[in-house]
């Protein structure tokens, strides 16, 4: 298989394990050293996402204290590498700009955040529904 062939394929596989319907479970502010800062949406936020298979991403997580609510969908487009970028198509004013996450799948576990881990970052944690 070549480099390109291996790339789609991996793309197509990460791509397939995206789908369906997240519920979400932790948001945590996490510091560079991997240490919880804050869970600024409480410590069972609730959520949901959803990615469908013509590349769709919607998601609605409910406001908490000073947290802001998140509410936007459009498209998105993985990499291999496990960064996501979501097109927002429409959104609640913070979530109104394409939203860049770097992924990790694990079986039903999703985890996005908004940086690379050894940076101060916020995460997200979901499961699948």
């Amino acid at each position: 298989m070549s480099g390109t062939e291996e790339t789609t394929a991996t793309r197509a596989d990460w791509d397939a394990d995206l789908l369906g319907t997240w519920t979400l479970r932790s948001i945590r502010e996490l510091g560079d050293d991997g240490a919880l800062l804050d869970e600024p949406y409480g410590h069972r936020p609730s959520g949901r996402l959803h990615y469908g298979p013509a590349h769709q991403v919607a998601v609605v997580i409910p406001g908490h204290a000073d947290a802001p609510a998140v509410a936007y969908m459009g498209d998105y487009e993985a990499d291999a590498a496990g960064v996501l970028r979501h097109i927002v198509r429409v959104g609640l004013p913070p979530f109104t700009e394409d939203q860049v996450r770097w992924a990790r799948l694990d079986g039903d576990s999703l985890s996005l955040s908004t940086d690379v881990e050894g940076r101060r970052r916020i995460e997200l944690r979901w499961a699948r529904t």
